[in-house]
């Protein structure tokens, strides 16, 4: 127990009563009703609430897991984005991942992590403290702001009052950064976006940052780390053997896809940063944990085999058995018919016979591509259904504010069926065979490569080092694009 000269008892917030923690924690997931309850946290940012969440901490004796399991059928339980495992199974018992992805929903993600010492996290969170986050944080300090008040609405973030750092059993702390880019509306319009990162491999004195800290071992191969080369070579092999057939492509996301994922109690104290004087508790994977990627792609992987599965299906009625937002896609768009096709040789790998199309999964975009047959939709109506399949529905009376796991917003501006089409950064020409940076992205890195000419020296690795990461990216992707499937690019 912690002393609580700090933690005053507000008139308006009451304690838990016992008899409420212990009638909360004999509850079992099989007794559970689908209709979402109030959890015992408090999602505010303000001092107040972060007061009660303390209180309620600390009648758990500060131990995360038994909190969370408390609060079963609430935003804060394992899982709650998705259906219940029990209807699940029947789907997925025979798929490869369904054992990782069972346990993720019962029991949350863990992050694979060495054990350091008490004394080193000491002095590491209380560098973290003092130094605050980084510059572009400070500079889009209104913008984060509101990213974390949405963060913490949504049950992403639980607030903390800043005395707890040194309370919570195996902190971490890490500074916040704030990334400047830009999305697309419902009406296919640029706006700018300002998405948060936690930035898990700053190290303190010690250099023991949580990633640094990572198994590595213990993850599993990240496969959607290849999406684009996956995806540049199915459309030539598409080519090659249809070289006068228009090839579809379509995107879809996921709403807050890392969201969607708990963390486990003893990978929560791992992920705590602070805004304004505020201890923030990440209960949800972070943008910026080394394990993420590996651990969320036991969710992408089973979604994308899903997609594919129905496309191959010959008993799924496409149009009697399918999503409701599949009705609402717009016809394909097609390039004018005077306009050749870019024939293509035959790879240097084989590719299985598919002559329908296939869906790939790039953390929360998921790709369809489609060849121009009878077929052609049953790729843009697997990927909703796939969706549909495994998210659970929205409620009326949630008690906290909850989107559908398939992003509205963005399904509207880039479900529908195009042959040019910006895939993973990169505008993807199926007609012409081409690949191709956007205009402001070959504006910005063209500025880039003209600086470094004209005053002779790199200084991307320090200033820039995400354009520098970038530029080896593209060297070694042009690379094999133009020595493996004959792709142009530009």
């Amino acid at each position: 127990m912690i002393p609580l000269i700090y933690l005053k008892v507000r008139p308006k917030l009451k304690t838990i009563s016992q008899q409420q923690i212990t009638s909360q924690s004999n509850r079992q997931p099989e007794q559970l009703i689908q209709a979402p309850s109030s959890p015992l946290f408090i999602f505010e940012l303000s001092r107040d609430t972060a007061l009660h969440n303390a209180i309620v901490l600390e009648q758990f004796n500060f131990n995360i897991d038994k909190v969370i399991k408390a609060q079963l059928n609430s935003q804060v339980q394992f899982g709650p984005g998705f259906k219940n495992s029990k209807n699940l199974q029947e789907l997925l018992e025979h798929h490869p991942h369904w054992r990782q992805l069972k346990a993720i929903l019962h029991n949350s993600a863990t992050f694979p992590l060495n054990q350091i010492s008490q004394e080193d996290r000491l002095v590491d969170n209380i560098f973290h403290r003092n130094r605050g986050n980084h510059k572009s944080t400070v500079k889009n300090r209104e913008k984060m702001k509101q990213n974390i008040i949405d963060d913490i609405s949504r049950g992403f973030a639980l607030p903390l009052p800043i005395e707890l750092l040194h309370s919570i059993p195996n902190t971490s702390l890490a500074p916040l950064g704030c990334v400047e880019q830009e999305s697309i509306n419902e009406l296919s319009k640029k706006t700018p976006k300002f998405p948060m990162t936690h930035d898990q491999s700053f190290p303190g004195p010690t250099g023991n940052s949580v990633n640094s800290r990572v198994q590595k071992e213990n993850l599993q191969f990240c496969m959607y780390s290849f999406v684009l080369l996956r995806l540049l070579h199915f459309i030539i092999h598409l080519r090659h053997y249809h070289p006068k057939t228009k090839i579809f492509l379509s995107k879809f996301d996921l709403d807050a896809a890392y969201r969607r994922c708990h963390l486990s109690g003893s990978t929560t104290s791992e992920c705590l940063t602070i805004f304004d004087d505020t201890l923030l508790m990440a209960l949800r994977m972070t943008f910026g944990g080394a394990p993420c990627p590996s651990m969320w792609g036991y969710i992408s992987d089973t979604l994308a085999d899903i997609c594919n599965k129905l496309i191959h299906n010959p008993y799924w009625d496409h149009q009697k058995f399918s999503d409701s937002l599949s009705s609402t896609i717009e016809e394909p768009s097609s390039l004018p018919p005077e306009i050749p096709f870019h024939p293509a040789k035959s790879l240097a790998v084989k590719i299985p016979p598919n002559n329908v199309g296939k869906v790939n999964i790039y953390i929360d975009d998921s790709i369809g591509v489609a060849l121009h047959t009878a077929n052609t939709y049953r790729v843009n109506a697997a990927i909703p259904l796939a969706i549909h399949s495994i998210s659970r529905p929205l409620y009326k009376n949630d008690p906290a504010p909850r989107n559908e796991m398939i992003s509205l917003k963005k399904f509207r501006a880039k479900g529908r069926m195009e042959e040019i089409k910006k895939i993973l950064g990169w505008i993807v020409n199926t007609h012409s065979s081409t690949i191709a940076l956007p205009l402001d992205k070959h504006s910005k890195w063209t500025a880039y490569i003209e600086t470094i000419i004209s005053t002779g020296k790199c200084n991307l690795c320090r200033q820039h080092p995400t354009q520098c990461g970038l530029f080896s990216w593209v060297t070694i992707q042009s690379s094999t694009l133009c020595k493996e499937i004959q792709l142009d690019h530009h």
